[in-house]
Order: structure tokens, then sequence, then C-alpha cells
């Protein structure tokens, strides 16, 4: 079900949309350097509660971020431009994209004197990292890690959640931290054990 989903997505609004940034001679490193920017103005967005309805504005520009994503990988495919600094530059500029966004939420909990708040973001954070780490770590070994309940997709998709609710029921930010606090954690543990077995059986 999820690979029928992923090629209706990829044939109806991926490359059709690629194709129009590549009409415009947008190279897959600028869409992946636009999709980091977007990243850095939606954390912005979180840390700065003098806006109204600021939340709704990261969350939507987040959303934005996240798409753009998409969009790299296709560009490149399609424009035979697949490259390992490309690969690189899109690996680099998703982590820096989400510490932007973790930041801008420690941010916000701070300013409002909120300690758990901040203590389920860094928490949040360190998990992510680590989820991404293990991964990378793993692939290097040639090992293939993409599995667990926490990858990056669904880490976007519950920051954008909760902060769309959040901007009508603020505690909701905190009960998306700590659900991505926790569930990291628990990914983390699946890689870390995935990749131990596969060792252990090569060995």
């Amino acid at each position: 079900m999820l690979y029928k989903i992923r090629n209706i997505t990829a044939r109806y609004f991926e490359i059709p949309i690629a194709k129009f940034l590549i009409k415009l001679r947008i190279s897959p490193n600028l869409v992946t350097l636009i999709g980091l920017a977007l990243a850095i103005v939606s954390a912005y967005f979180i840390a700065d509660n003098s806006i109204n309805n600021h939340f709704l504005f990261a969350a939507i520009i987040m959303l934005l971020s996240g798409i753009m994503d998409l969009f790299d990988g296709a560009v490149a495919r399609l424009t035979d431009n697949v490259t390992k600094l490309g690969a690189f530059i899109d690996s680099l500029s998703d982590r820096i994209g989400e510490i932007a966004i973790f930041l801008g939420l420690t941010i916000y909990f701070s300013m409002n004197d909120n300690a758990l708040g901040s203590s389920l973001t860094l928490v949040g954070l360190g998990g992510s990292l680590t989820v991404s780490y293990i991964r990378a770590r793993a692939e290097a070994l040639k090992i293939e890690c993409k599995t667990g309940l926490m990858a990056r997709p669904e880490r976007v998709i519950c920051l954008f959640i909760g902060l769309l609710v959040a901007n009508w029921w603020l505690p909701m930010l905190e009960i998306i931290m700590g659900i991505i606090a926790i569930v990291t954690i628990i990914t983390s543990i699946q890689r870390f054990l995935i990749v131990v077995r596969q060792i252990s059986k090569s060995n």
C-alpha cells in the first residue's frame, strides 16, 4: 500500500513539479538549500511568539521545507545529476534544518519558562540525531538500516501536526515533543539492535 501511494505521489506530484523546476534551471543543490532556508525561517516563527498565529506560519513553512526535500532528489534523477556531493549536502542540510527547528522550539519554551517543554525538546533532538547517526554509520558499514517507528518523515509529520494544533491548543506542543522524545529513543534502540544483529551474522 505504501509503495502504491509513493508511486502515485511521484507520478502526479513529485515528478511534474521537479520537471517545472528543471525548466526554471534550478539545480538539485539549490532546491536543497531552499528547503534548508525555509526550515530556518520556520524556526524563527516558532521562537518569536510576538507574531500572531506564529505556530500556524511555522507549520506551513516547515511543511514546504519538507516538500522541497522531495524535489531535490527528483530533480537530480531526472537530470541525471545524482552525485556524492549532492547527497552529502542533502544529508547535512536535513540535519541543520532539524536542529534549527528544535532550537526554535527550545527558545520558545525557554522564553515562556517551560522547563518541561525545553527538556522534552532537547531529548527529542538528541533522539532524532541518534536515529540519523545510526543509519549513517550502518550504511558506512554496508548495512541497510532504514526501519524504525520515528524516521525523519514521521518526525516532520509529528512536528507539523504539533505546531498546527498548538496554534489553537498550546499543550499539544508539549505532547508532541514528548512523543518524539520517547519514540526516537525507541527507534534508536531498534536500529542499534538491527546493526548489532547484522554485524554478529557477518562475524
